[in-house]
């Protein structure tokens, strides 16, 4: 283990601790954390891929022009200090969900024959996305690692996780689609947009096991051999988050999943291992931690540039002076967000640029989170640019824009069953 892996590792822990601790009064504290993410950006740039350098050097070079600009129109520095600060309540959720993998893979199946059939897929396809809901990323790789183990991974396998996962964007708080939109579009509520992703999410998982499990070869596929207790814990989290969510309110969101994530981890980590969870944490710190290079460079490369568009829109006066923003408006934005996410523009920068142009003169908050949180769902099953499909095309040599492919149809049911929810979201409220 490389001195500068442990550095970039601590400092990405520090980070949350910091964050953390602003959010509960201590706001001084959130520059602070702010330096410890940058220290842990500069250190981690270089692992990216090609593709992850330029996405993020293009961000930060516009978001600078931003800042430079607005500050030459005397905008102030509160700017920067946005900058400096921007998404370090996100990262640090990811950071802290990222240490629920110490205690979550141990309730998964690593050695039980592998189930064959439609039933068996379907279980897979519900399972990866309860679990995924709350591991994230971590569960897709889980599952299609034991399912590649003795055979390459099918297309339909590989459509069956990840269409499963990527649905859970619609309602997650452990996603970083709902820490986006929360951020994005100011006084959006968990209590709205939650059952309402959870019913997309519901509309889509059947949309997807239909689609994919009437295929022939569905009867003879492998699925992963899922097992519902493993699904205690995701729910014990969720309930966990609402509840405290529902006491505390002043709290963020972000704060909340945050430290509970962190919370039930050293808590199982002590009850299931003893004094071994202690060498299971420093692995992860010091070994995982330091993966997370295209999750942190691309946040805080998103957060500079949101800074530098407000700047710059502040120093220009522009308004967008919209009369009326319903859901047939909302409609039209989901379809350009997820037209530009077809091109290979990953949703954070899309929903960054589209939430400082429309936020300031949305009326309903949640109407606009709502096409956010459906972009994002939408966006990364259509991108070819996406982290699920470069996974899929790293890891198990399935070609990513032949995603974009397999996925388009899909896309465009699903954005008639948006447009549908949209107007009965505008009928109810």
């Amino acid at each position: 283990m490389k001195p500068a892996d442990r550095l970039t590792g601590y400092s990405l822990l520090l980070m949350v601790i910091l964050a953390l601790t602003a959010s509960f009064g201590l706001t001084a504290l959130a520059a602070l954390a702010g330096c410890f993410a940058w220290l842990a950006a500069t250190r981690l740039f270089w692992r990216l891929t090609r593709l992850q350098k330029i996405q993020v050097l293009v961000m930060l070079l516009i978001g600078l022009a931003g800042l430079l600009w607005g500050q030459w129109h005397a905008t102030g520095v509160r700017w920067w200090w946005q900058a400096l600060e921007a998404n370090q309540g996100l990262l640090s959720m990811l950071v802290s969900v990222s240490f629920l993998r110490l205690v979550a893979v141990t309730d998964l199946a690593a050695k039980e024959a592998l189930p064959v059939g439609r039933k068996a897929l379907w279980k897979t396809l519900l399972g990866v996305h309860a679990f995924g809901a709350v591991i994230n990323f971590s569960a897709m790789i889980i599952m299609a690692d034991r399912l590649s183990a003795r055979q390459q991974l099918t297309p339909l396998q590989a459509l069956v996780i990840s269409r499963g996962f990527t649905l859970a964007a619609h309602w997650s708080p452990f996603f970083a689609a709902m820490g986006v939109v929360l951020i994005s579009a100011p006084g959006a509520s968990l209590w709205t947009l939650m059952p309402v992703g959870l019913a997309l999410a519901a509309v889509g998982l059947l949309l997807a096991g239909w689609w994919l499990l009437q295929q022939p070869e569905a009867a003879q596929t492998p699925a992963y051999p899922m097992h519902w207790k493993a699904l205690l814990l995701p729910l014990l989290l969720a309930i966990s988050v609402l509840t405290a969510h529902s006491l505390w309110e002043a709290v963020p969101v972000l704060t909340l999943v945050s430290l509970l994530s962190l919370v039930f981890t050293l808590v199982l980590l002590a009850w299931r291992y003893r004094r071994k969870g202690w060498l299971r944490l420093q692995q992860h710190i010091e070994h995982t931690l330091p993966t997370m290079s295209g999750e942190t460079l691309l946040f805080l490369a998103a957060g500079v540039l949101a800074a530098g568009v407000g700047s710059a829109l502040q120093a220009a006066d522009f308004s967008l002076q919209l009369a009326h923003f319903g859901p047939w408006q909302a409609w039209l934005l989901l379809l350009v967000l997820v037209g530009v996410s077809g091109l290979g523009v990953h949703p954070v920068i899309s929903i960054a640029i589209a939430g400082g142009l429309f936020a300031p003169w949305v009326s309903d908050p949640n109407l606009l989170a709502l096409v956010f949180l459906m972009t994002w769902a939408l966006g990364v099953t259509l991108s070819p640019l996406s982290g699920t499909h470069l996974a899929m095309q790293g890891r198990y040599g399935l070609p990513s824009y032949a995603f974009t492919r397999w996925n388009a149809g899909y896309v465009l049911l699903l954005l008639l069953v948006q447009f549908m929810a949209l107007q009965l979201y505008g009928f109810f409220t």
